[in-house]
């Protein structure tokens, strides 16, 4: 298990540090032969989900109620009413016809349609619509996100409107790229998913096998634990979808919810099994609060909107993590219990991952919390290894 680690953690430093390598300043066309770059100077405007193409474009007055992204706004919050448009205008740095690509890559966008517009007329032509809510067959290419060809003339120039619905967030960022370019980075991110997803697998595993060393059914959650996280890391990387269930689509606007409410109720069961057999009742209750709020998000789907949904996720996982943590330390400050120290440094562990993988996905899209959420899962396993050594002696 530690020598799969090193290597991995040898392959997750290097990709990290591959990616940050473009600190000089570069032409465009320079720049567009390397890598995708961000689309500068996005404008956006939220309306009424019926609002067609058409319709905003020939209606002058909200045409121009388009306001300029603030910058470091990587999401926006909406309803199942609302719908976001994004106004970006591409530019051709090359001296011959190219044909590039437009990526949105926040995965959890229910719908998502591209137009090219025409100002002359004005009018709005569909180019393609994509989402989660489609089937994974349906879209133009295997890549982490939805995107859209658009052919541009030599030193020329396209004007894209999007129309995107979701019922609770949406990301705003869109990134151009060449296809070789594209495929690229895809291959490059499904390789770090790819090995996040084994070490998850190897930990869950390595987790059982102690469990079952011990007899220590404690163990025995936390490997629920990382299996759950694992489901939610490939729900947010689109892996999940892609090779679990690419023909039902209607799982993903509630899979999430599911998953992460796992997670919080198998990290909370590990506690209460592993460092609150000595402690007193008002802890003990503290941890059923915990645990309710877990099962109030796993059923969430049932009876919660897109946007009371996301409120439930924020606040469970925020009161879940914030009683495990602090309880975690606590008990491993103030008690006897011989393991409760590493068992409260797995509960922390675990508390981070959860923080971060949201973070990562849902806030900042932060490339280096990959390596961040690999180094804390790479803790996780070296603190298994002692007590499976000890017992071995």
């Amino acid at each position: 298990m530690l020598l799969w680690l090193r290597y991995f953690a040898c392959l997750m430093l290097t990709l990290a540090f591959s990616q940050h390598s473009y600190a000089i300043e570069q032409p465009l066309a320079e720049q567009l032969l390397q890598r995708s770059i961000v689309v500068p100077q996005v404008q956006y405007q939220i309306t009424a989900v019926e609002l067609s193409a058409e319709e905003l474009v020939r209606d002058r007055a909200l045409f121009h109620q388009f306001n300029d992204l603030p910058a470091g706004k990587a999401t926006l919050r909406v309803t199942a009413q609302q719908a976001l448009w994004l106004l970006v205008q591409l530019n051709n740095p090359f001296p011959e016809t190219w044909q590039a690509w437009l990526h949105y890559p926040f995965l959890p966008a229910d719908r998502l349609s591209f137009y090219q517009l025409q100002p002359e007329i004005p009018s709005a032509q569909l180019l393609g619509k994509t989402g989660s809510l489609l089937p994974y067959s349906e879209r133009a290419l295997p890549v982490r996100g939805y995107v859209q060809s658009v052919s541009l003339e030599a030193n020329g120039s396209a004007t894209l409107l999007l129309k995107i619905q979701d019922a609770s967030l949406l990301g705003t960022e869109l990134r151009l790229a060449s296809l070789p370019i594209l495929l690229a980075e895809a291959q490059q991110q499904l390789l770090e998913d790819a090995l996040l997803s084994g070490v998850l697998l190897l930990l869950v595993l390595t987790t059982l096998y102690c469990s079952w060393l011990q007899r220590n059914t404690a163990l025995c959650f936390l490997a629920g634990f990382y299996l759950s996280f694992a489901l939610v890391l490939g729900i947010l990387n689109g892996l999940a979808f892609n090779q679990l269930w690419p023909v039902y689509p209607e799982l993903n606007p509630v899979i999430l919810y599911i998953a992460v409410g796992s997670c919080l109720l198998c990290l909370t069961l590990f506690s209460r099994r592993s460092l609150l057999q000595y402690a007193g009742s008002r802890a003990r209750q503290l941890n059923m609060l915990a645990a309710a709020a877990a099962l109030l998000l796993i059923f969430s789907p049932l009876f919660a909107s897109g946007p009371l949904k996301l409120q439930l996720l924020f606040v469970s996982v925020s009161v879940t993590l914030s009683i495990v943590i602090i309880q975690a330390i606590y008990i491993s400050l103030t008690t006897e219990l011989k393991a409760a120290p590493r068992y409260a440094l797995l509960a922390t562990l675990g508390t981070f991952c959860l923080l971060f993988v949201q973070t990562r996905y849902l806030s900042g899209f932060a490339e280096w919390l990959n390596l961040a959420i690999f180094l804390l899962l790479v803790s996780s396993a070296l603190l298994l290894q002692p007590a499976r050594s000890q017992h071995l002696n």
